[in-house]
């Protein structure tokens, strides 16, 4: 596809689940806009296939109403996925949604990574770049809320989608449809553009990490605004930073100060107190500990980071930010002895679990270049109809992963020992965490014997149960349940 200039794709996933490592994309919905949000392609909405050792969430099935049944009527998720990034990756595009960059963006890189496709590429070249409305959203409820209606659960502002949609009488027909969550975001957006067109533009400088780099680059400098689903909804999911640490580890990410927290346990505490205080269980001891309040801002992620000065005088009231309190706590920070080196060496330690299979090792290191054209000069095969090439991969996880999509998309090139070694994986997943497909099936008996399902539930669960049927003959049939 070419280019005609600057566009927005405004996309929505449906999942399986939560986790984007193991979980898969069951329903894509897109429309590109231009920078006026006026449409200029048709919607692309397509159904993607599960792969047979995916055991979808009984929760989220029941959430989308998408069984694997439903999914089965879409394309695979390599044909799914190249033609989504064929999309994405339009020059000049910005890809955004609600809650995407946190979600969506996290299936879509490990999709890709999956069938060995570029994971990043679409995010950055070619003039691209990506964002995220739900932080403008909570910007704009936080500090300029004029224009919109704005939703309370017990008197707490709540930023989700469904809810601000039904606040503001904007379409959202079906939610929990991709398309339809499209719609609802799109129709957001406009509201936000057009009642709060300053907060709208300047959220848009934050795609560029330069711009969030000014902000809170020299350390210490200038007190900020941070909006973060990480920050409580009673605070309006605002808080008060400033910046005090290069995190050890990860380029582009600061770790910044809440103002407003505890100040003098971050001054006075030891680096082991501090790390097991941020990443040790929220309860030790039988008493519930408070994590300090230390945060790492990526400027890659398109956070929402303002100059304290945004928050007047009447905003200071509402969201209870005492501003002279916030300068006395700064002033105590930047006198605290050895603090860049302490809270950097609290990250440079931060655990991380193992990845384990190399589906889940994304992050485990990026892909050489060599390897990198080698996945290339596959795909280039696989879409123009070519036989399987066998390309030889340095990286391990890279070899692993083509033997998968081999399986996949081109099963019937497969030699007896691939497809031997493939029914083989399928059977580990489904028989592993002490045989998954048997949880599976008896959570499902449990949904089924509830007497308070109503008729479209109890559709699903059946529907479910006959999936988890069908693969236990395919695959598990003369392995013993015992």
């Amino acid at each position: 596809m070419e280019s005609s200039g600057e566009s927005f794709y405004w996309y929505d996933l449906e999942t399986t689940g939560i986790d984007p490592r193991r979980d898969r994309v069951v329903q894509f919905a897109g429309l590109r806009t231009d920078t006026d949000l006026e449409p200029i392609e048709e919607p692309f909405v397509t159904y993607v296939r599960l792969a047979p050792e995916i055991l979808p969430s009984v929760e989220a099935t029941l959430i989308t109403g998408i069984t694997p049944a439903i999914a089965e009527q879409g394309e695979s998720e390599w044909q799914a996925l190249s033609e989504i990034n064929e999309r994405f990756s339009v020059a000049d595009t910005c890809v955004t949604g609600f809650n995407n960059i946190r979600f969506d963006d996290e299936f879509m890189r490990f999709g890709l990574y999956r069938n060995l496709l570029d994971p990043y590429g679409r995010e950055w070249r070619d003039g691209n770049s990506r964002w995220d409305l739900i932080d403008v959203v909570r910007a704009s409820g936080a500090l300029r809320p004029d224009g919109l209606e704005w939703p309370l659960r017990d008197g707490i502002p709540v930023f989700s989608l469904e809810q601000m949609a039904r606040a503001n009488k904007l379409q959202h027909e079906n939610a929990h449809d991709a398309m339809s969550d499209v719609e609802a975001t799109l129709a957001l957006a406009r509201a936000i553009k057009s009642s709060q067109p300053e907060l709208y533009a300047y959220a848009l400088t934050l795609r560029k990490k330069a711009t969030i780099g000014k902000l809170m680059l020299p350390l210490g400098e200038q007190v900020c605004v941070h909006v973060s689903g990480i920050y409580p909804n009673r605070r309006f999911c605002l808080a008060p930073i400033v910046s005090v640490a290069l995190h050890p580890t990860i380029n582009n990410r600061v770790i910044a100060v809440d103002l407003a927290g505890d100040i003098d346990f971050i001054c006075e505490s030891s680096v082991e107190e501090i790390r097991s205080a941020v990443f040790g269980p929220p309860e030790r001891g039988g008493h519930e500990t408070t994590r300090p309040g230390l945060v790492a801002v990526a400027f890659n992620q398109c956070p929402f980071i303002a100059p304290i000065s945004v928050v007047r005088e009447a905003d200071a009231d509402r969201l209870n930010i005492d501003l002279a309190q916030l300068q006395r706590s700064r002033e105590i920070l930047a006198k605290c002895p050895d603090l860049a080196e302490r809270i950097s060496a609290v990250y440079a330690d931060e655990e991380r679990d193992p990845s384990g299979d190399a589906e889940y090792a994304l992050y485990d290191g990026f892909i050489s270049d060599a390897d990198r054209r080698s996945s290339d000069h596959l795909q280039r095969a696989l879409r123009n109809g070519n036989a399987w090439i066998s390309g030889k991969f340095s990286d391990p996880r890279l070899a692993t992963l083509a033997e998968r999509l081999k399986a996949r998309v081109r099963p019937d090139e497969m030699d007896p020992k691939e497809r031997q070694a493939y029914v083989e994986f399928v059977r580990h997943r489904l028989m592993g965490d002490d045989n998954k497909l048997n949880a599976f099936m008896d959570e499902l008996r449990g949904w089924g014997s509830d007497d308070d399902l109503g008729v479209r539930d109890h559709k699903i669960v059946e529907a479910l149960i006959n999936h988890g049927e069908k693969l236990r003959a395919q695959f598990l049939g003369d392995i013993s349940d015992g």
